[in-house]
């Protein structure tokens, strides 16, 4: 096969119909900013039938309407607004999920309230979809920030975050960013598992769920948000509390999904080893800087939540909402 003559454009691909679900939670200048910025969104590759935003609002008193009443009639986008006072994570997903249910959406595309994405986000994701047929696709979730960032944050690279190649298949994804069809969920009346509201990571469990139904997570590493961190996010204890929980959160869901000693056997050894380089790590951090010292801490904070999550141990990190 030749070449592609690079001044033919590529065919547009035609989509189905999608919903981009926002859960919200008293972030009302959050949440103007990203529906602001999906108002940007761009379609040279892929078109989608139509385009709905549904935002599920988490807060009993309703704070989010205002700001989706303000928006709603100067917005690219429908804004479908619905109320969600069962305080807790998976309760506003599912409650996203049964909206698109209802209005149609063939598609599914999560962002978080505090994110704002780029303007072809979701064009790369329905492209790498359409592309490597995989029913669900995930991408890079780069850090932004409000205030000035301190040195040892900076220099210790705390809010990296791992990038892969266009196309590639992945173990896990977050509802921060990603594409997912609906029709995986049917046979689901609350995909998001209700029984841990405040701990984060049932959408760590719901798409290991999805891998092990055989469903494929495909890598859009042009399909970029950007995530907006409080100046509470830029401390060691917030870093550490983060670590633990990321850590027992996908620990308690592998020993659920997967039970047996052999599991338990392998995630208890990774736990003691994590907690083990995050000791060894602290004599050099005395000398390098605060930065390794953090990093030590994680370490043994990591290593600390893969054995608790074995338990069923994990923090309520959810239970106050930082930003606005």
């Amino acid at each position: 096969m030749g070449a592609r003559d690079a001044s033919v454009p590529e065919p547009v691909r035609d989509m189905p119909s999608v919903a981009i679900c926002v859960a919200t939670h008293r972030r009302p200048l959050g949440l103007e900013r990203l529906i602001k910025g999906l108002d940007s969104l761009e379609f040279t590759r892929c078109s989608p039938r139509t385009a709905t935003i549904i935002v599920v609002d988490n807060d009993p008193a309703k704070s989010a309407e205002k700001t989706c009443d303000a928006l709603r009639d100067a917005s690219r986008w429908p804004i479908e607004y619905v109320s969600e006072p069962r305080r807790g994570i998976p309760f506003a997903r599912n409650a996203c999920v049964i909206a698109a249910r209802r209005l149609g959406a063939e598609l599914l595309a999560f962002i978080d309230d505090d994110e704002v994405p780029e303007p072809a986000w979701l064009d790369h994701l329905m492209l790498v979809m359409h592309d490597t047929g995989a029913s669900i696709v995930t991408g890079p979730v780069l850090p932004a920030f409000d205030g000035a960032v301190p040195e040892w944050i900076t220099r210790g690279g705390f809010f990296d975050r791992e990038r892969h190649r266009t196309g590639t298949f992945q173990d896990r994804a977050v509802t921060g960013n990603v594409l997912l069809r609906t029709g995986l969920l049917a046979s689901m009346p609350t995909p998001f598992d209700e029984r841990r509201p405040l701990s984060g990571g049932t959408d760590t469990h719901l798409f290991r769920r999805l891998i092990m139904d055989g469903h494929r997570i495909a890598w859009a590493d042009e399909a970029i948000v950007h995530e907006f961190n409080p100046p509470a996010r830029l401390t060691a204890k917030w870093l550490m509390r983060r670590s633990y929980r990321v850590s027992s959160n996908w620990s308690s869901t592998e020993v659920e999904l997967q039970p047996g000693l052999r599991v338990r056997a392998s995630r208890f050894a990774k736990g003691l080893l994590r907690i083990g380089q995050g000791v060894a790590l602290f004599p050099i951090g005395l000398v390098a800087g605060r930065h390794m010292l953090v990093r030590a801490g994680q370490y043994v904070a990591t290593g600390a939540g893969f054995i608790a999550g074995m338990v069923g141990h994990e923090l309520e990190e959810y239970r106050v909402t930082l930003g606005s």
